[in-house]
């Protein structure tokens, strides 16, 4: 066995770039014993596609008691995301139908409008946080309207049970204030949706929970506790990732002017841009699985049972996969081959209308704000090993 004694994800240095611990790792130890989290490290693009692939051997079985623990907002049934074929596959078809491609093109100028919006207020501030006053909000707001609950709680209840569910993976090293504050939320977001579900069956509507409702009653065997699981899983993914999509996006045209000015003179570009942010900075940096049994990689055993983390923040940057991986390059072949949004049959439900999301976020700042810049050249990153954006990024118009 391996021992990574200087790779520690729950350090705030490698928090804040852990780039270099991850080619270090792609060329050295491709599969390696962490001890911080007493898990197993893949690091490869190849190896991490392999365990995508093949589920038999990689389960997420456990993902949400290991991301989450006791802070499960309903662990009475296994979540979609720790479902492997089949069972996973029947959760996923009836998931599907608010996703269709059909759908979210459909969301298209409803989506513009949220963000137009959400600049007018962020504009009214004069310098604001690119963070927490629009990105933010952009996800939490159209998410509210998918699930078809009240926006106003989506952008401030929303945005606060997913912050606090996002420490969950770090709960062992958190004071006690932060567990209890963390546990408060869960129980509300429980709460919430419970009484949602009851009065979507009284009162449906062209929503997604009224959607899940009557997929239960077309005899789909979904029943009401995994109804909501679905809109848990569902408030949490879709108001979380894109937010760290669309301020990383942002940061990289700061950081690249000659890509920004592409941009602003061609807006269709703007679809490379979030391509490209998805393989550079990927906002979910890896995936929980279980070794359903002895595994050998690598010249390395691990060990049935053990927890793997599937590392596609590295994938994404692994040389053997793409040239110069740590160029930013909206021009680069095979971008889209990232895995941003994992592989196989948990590939992410919500991709298109993350992209689109993002697009339209991107777009619209820039047309409205030709100008916007960075108050400060320095950037500091989410003090978490597992999602990836910018802490804060004040602009000014």
């Amino acid at each position: 066995m391996t021992t990574a004694v200087d790779f520690n994800p729950l350090s705030p240095e490698f928090q804040q770039q852990p780039y270099p611990h991850y080619r270090q790792a792609r060329d050295e130890t491709p599969v390696r014993f962490i001890e911080a989290l007493n898990a197993w490290g893949i690091f490869r693009y190849e190896d991490c596609a392999y365990t995508f692939k093949h589920p038999e051997l990689f389960s997420a079985r456990d993902f949400i008691t290991n991301a989450f623990g006791e802070f499960d907002p309903v662990p009475e049934v296994p979540s979609i995301i720790a479902l492997d074929p089949p069972d996973h596959t029947r959760l996923r078809k009836i998931a599907n139908v608010a996703f269709t491609p059909r759908v979210i093109r459909g969301m298209q100028d409803q989506i513009d409008k949220v963000i137009s919006d959400l600049l007018d207020e962020a504009q009214a501030k004069g310098e604001f946080d690119f963070v927490s006053d629009f990105a933010a909000y952009v996800p939490v707001s159209v998410t509210a309207e998918i699930l078809g609950v009240d926006a106003v709680l989506g952008r401030g209840d929303f945005k606060r049970w997913t912050m606090d569910l996002i420490k969950a993976p770090s709960r062992m090293a958190l004071p006690e204030a932060e567990l209890a504050q963390m546990k408060k939320s869960v129980e509300e977001l429980r709460a919430y949706f419970i009484d949602q579900i009851a009065y979507r069956r009284k009162n449906p509507g062209n929503d997604l929970i009224s959607a899940l409702i009557q997929a239960e009653e077309e005899n789909q065997s979904l029943t009401e506790t995994e109804i909501l699981s679905l809109a848990a899983l569902i408030q949490f993914g879709g108001s979380e990732t894109p937010s760290h999509l669309i301020g990383t996006s942002m940061w990289e045209l700061f950081e690249q002017p000659e890509t920004r000015a592409r941009v602003q003179a061609d807006p269709s570009l703007v679809g490379e841009v979030v391509d490209e942010t998805l393989r550079h900075q990927s906002p979910v940096h890896f995936v929980f699985q279980t070794a359903t049994q002895d595994i050998e990689m690598h010249d390395e055993t691990i060990p049935a049972d053990s927890l793997v983390f599937s590392f596609i923040g590295s994938a994404n940057r692994d040389e053997r996969m793409f040239n110069d991986p740590d160029t930013f390059d909206i021009d680069r072949k095979g971008k889209n081959k990232h895995m941003g949004f994992a592989r196989g049959a948990h590939y992410c439900i919500g991709d298109m209308l993350g992209k689109i999301m993002c697009g339209s976020a991107i777009r619209q700042a820039l047309e409205r704000m030709p100008n916007l810049h960075p108050v400060s050249p320095e950037q500091e990153w989410m003090p978490s090993f597992w999602i990836r954006g910018p802490k804060e990024m004040r602009v000014a118009p």
